[in-house]
């Protein structure tokens, strides 16, 4: 009785794992399928299109700056000697931002007038020589006539010889006096000091002061009062923004200020050739991502000074959650005329996901997405390496020296870090 007992209990054991299994291999299949090995990179929509709730959109650094930037390259042929200003320093026309080394120059010259004096005294001895072989030329006798003239003739060659070489060198003192005079190089505009190029910068590419400028000039000067705000943008979110699209500028120390425009140009063309680059954490360890910059225009310049800080946020100042907003195409994928998304499911694990298209925009080849995806949602981008039922794992770009990996997905709820948005900025 005892033994029968003992099977039963054997039985039901394996009757129950047996079901266990079954129910996580279902539990698997009805929430996205199968797991897969390897993990995808997911953003969500409001950080990718550049709007959402107050305070969750996309924040980026920026600086206060002319429209207006004036560059300035030293002769190549020149040494500077010395430099009288760095970045950040306030400029006005004329005042001096660095000297060539003009010693040897200055020498040189002074050799020249030593050789125009002389060269001046010998074309009067050449003449003086002339007026008297005239004279004797007047009185000479027959037979004395030839040698005379030939005599002449050297003269008069000597002459010419002796003035092509005077107009040359005096030519070359008068060049080497401007120089002289123009060693000092001043600047052409009122304005701040953008940047210095460095001395070892002619060896090392990404030694310019003032890291981030776009300039190889010597030196940049930024000029004018026709303001505009520089921002940065990694090359991984670069693609979230276009020109023509509306940005709030708020002030870093004033919660209550801010200001309306319009990105006018996105400098795509070179990235900046500062050492700033974040660090994507979470793929292979420590890979480098470019950073681009962009330019915004404002309605309103009030408050702002030249080479103030402020903060940079994507789309228009809204109070509640937009109606309509527009995901760019390349985030969609095209099966017989069905569309979906990669997407992060409540389970952490990605899935295809159907979506319902709007509107399309030509001008930033996106479009209206009506049914399907919400702004909170976390969505892959679509290369190859994506598999349905990948972990999902939202990763955040930070400066050099930070580790801030964001998985808290749970119930398809973006991190915290989501719902204020990524924060690009940087010095402060």
């Amino acid at each position: 009785m005892k033994r029968k007992k003992g099977w039963i209990v054997v039985l039901v054991i394996v009757l129950l794992a047996v079901l266990a299994a079954g129910g996580y291999f279902a539990w698997q299949h009805f929430s996205g399928g199968a797991a897969v090995e390897g993990t995808a990179y997911v953003q969500s929509v409001s950080e990718i299109t550049g709007v959402g709730y107050v305070g969750r959109t996309n924040r980026y650094s920026g600086i206060v700056e002319s429209k207006e930037v004036i560059e300035i390259n030293p002769d190549s042929s020149m040494t500077i000697k010395e430099c009288f200003v760095e970045a950040g320093d306030t400029v006005t026309a004329g005042l001096p931002l660095f000297a060539y080394d003009v010693d040897d120059l200055t020498l040189s010259h002074e050799q020249l007038l030593i050789d125009i004096t002389g060269l001046e005294g010998t074309i009067i001895t050449c003449n003086e020589e002339l007026a008297q072989l005239d004279k004797r030329i007047a009185r000479a006798k027959e037979a004395d006539l030839y040698d005379l003239k030939l005599e002449k003739q050297t003269v008069e060659l000597n002459l010419k010889k002796t003035t092509y070489e005077l107009e040359d060198k005096k030519l070359k003192a008068e060049q080497m006096q401007l120089i002289i005079e123009d060693s000092v190089v001043t600047s052409p505009v009122d304005g701040i000091v953008r940047s210095v190029r460095s001395d070892e910068s002619d060896n090392d590419p990404f030694s310019y002061m003032a890291g981030g400028n776009d300039s190889n000039a010597y030196i940049t000067i930024v000029a004018g009062s026709d303001y505009c705000v520089k921002g940065s943008i990694s090359e991984q979110t670069v693609h979230s923004i276009y020109e023509g699209m509306p940005v709030v500028i708020r002030s870093r120390v004033d919660k209550n200020f801010t200001r309306s425009g319009e990105i006018y140009l996105i400098n795509t063309e070179s990235p900046e050739s500062g050492v700033n680059m974040d660090i994507y954490y979470g793929m292979d360890s420590g890979e480098r991502a470019s950073k681009y910059s962009f330019y915004v225009s404002l309605e309103d310049l009030s408050g702002l000074i030249i080479g103030q800080h402020v903060y940079i946020e994507l789309g228009s100042p809204q109070e509640e959650e937009p109606s309509a907003w527009k995901l760019p195409s390349y985030y969609l994928i095209n099966e017989d005329e069905s569309y979906f998304v990669y997407a992060a499911n409540s389970k952490e694990r990605i899935e295809k996901r159907a979506v319902t298209l709007g509107q399309y925009d030509e001008m930033s080849d996106s479009y209206e997405i009506t049914a399907g995806l919400e702004l909170q949602d976390l969505i892959a981008f679509p290369d190859e390496s994506i598999e349905v039922g990948m972990k999902a794992s939202a990763t955040q770009y930070v400066p050099d020296g930070g580790d801030l990996p964001i998985n808290n997905l749970g119930d398809n709820t973006p991190s915290n870090s989501y719902k204020i948005g990524i924060d690009e900025s940087f010095g402060g």
